[in-house]
């Protein structure tokens, strides 16, 4: 099994980008974060042997799964916790396939630090183990994927020291991302590369800062400890980010044992 998360920064954008990506990986799951579109044609998925799931909105939110099989149960938002909150119905995406469970997130940005929208940040991963705690067990086969917008550790950044107390490196933020894993979650390079410097998946347009390596990991696939024991690679698809019109982000890839193990252990 293969699941893709990445932050597109516009579908419409990054369409070619990814097709070619759907060809060239054929992921099982495909998970999009920050369409900003509020439609998503699927009939070109469709062509390709893919069902398309997308929560989107006018502005610079929306996410998307593009699966292989279909879904059931799907979740939009904080639903069933906090239907008020309108923005996270563009923001979280899951759905069921059998006994996997698989998730688009994508966290708010916050910016600036100590702002409504920092506090917002901070209070919609609080809500995301809340929302864990309620409708799910760490027993069971979950995959959150997305834009976290929160490096976890100095190793996940270029300076640690230049960056501390900065959006997505701040304190508050790490440890409400620590808390959420707490509930039973793994960050899947993690896993397999504990302590290795210098994978990141997000660079600024400005100050060639993709050339210079000056980046940040933002971007996770954080998975149950079921899928933790098939995990079986974890890679940062760097090479997108140097094409022509990039995201700023780079798709993180994971594998998990063969289509047919998958298949069998979810039946």
């Amino acid at each position: 099994m293969r699941v893709i998360t990445w932050n597109v920064n516009s579908y419409n954008i990054r369409k070619p980008q990814v097709e070619s990506l759907l060809k060239e990986k054929e992921p099982d799951f495909l998970l999009l974060q920050e369409t900003k579109v509020e439609f998503i044609a699927p009939e070109g998925f469709q062509k390709r042997g893919y069902y398309l799931y997308h929560a989107g909105g006018k502005g610079r939110n929306g996410v998307a799964i593009i699966s292989k099989y279909p879904l059931e149960e799907l979740k939009i938002g904080f639903q069933g916790l906090d239907e008020d909150d309108q923005q996270a119905k563009e923001r979280i995406l899951g759905g069921r396939y059998k006994d996997l469970w698989i998730f688009s997130l994508y966290v708010p940005n916050g910016s600036p630090v100590n702002s409504d929208y920092f506090y917002y940040k901070i209070q919609f991963l609080y809500k995301l183990r809340e929302l864990l705690e309620k409708f799910f067990t760490p027993q069971e086969k979950i995959i959150l994927g997305g834009d976290f917008n929160v490096a976890p550790e100095p190793e996940d950044v270029f300076d640690p020291l230049l960056l501390e107390g900065q959006i997505c490196f701040h304190e508050r933020e790490r440890k409400v991302l620590k808390y959420l894993m707490e509930w039973g979650l793994y960050d899947a390079l993690r896993v397999l590369y504990p302590h290795k410097r210098g994978i990141f998946t997000w660079w600024d347009y400005q100050f060639s800062s993709f050339k210079r390596n000056l980046g940040m990991r933002l971007d996770h696939l954080l998975i149950t400890n079921p899928l933790k024991q098939i995990l079986k690679e974890v890679v940062v698809d760097i090479k997108i980010r140097a094409l022509p019109k990039p995201s700023d982000h780079a798709p993180v890839i994971a594998d998990f044992e063969d289509r047919t193990d998958i298949e069998e252990r979810i039946n």
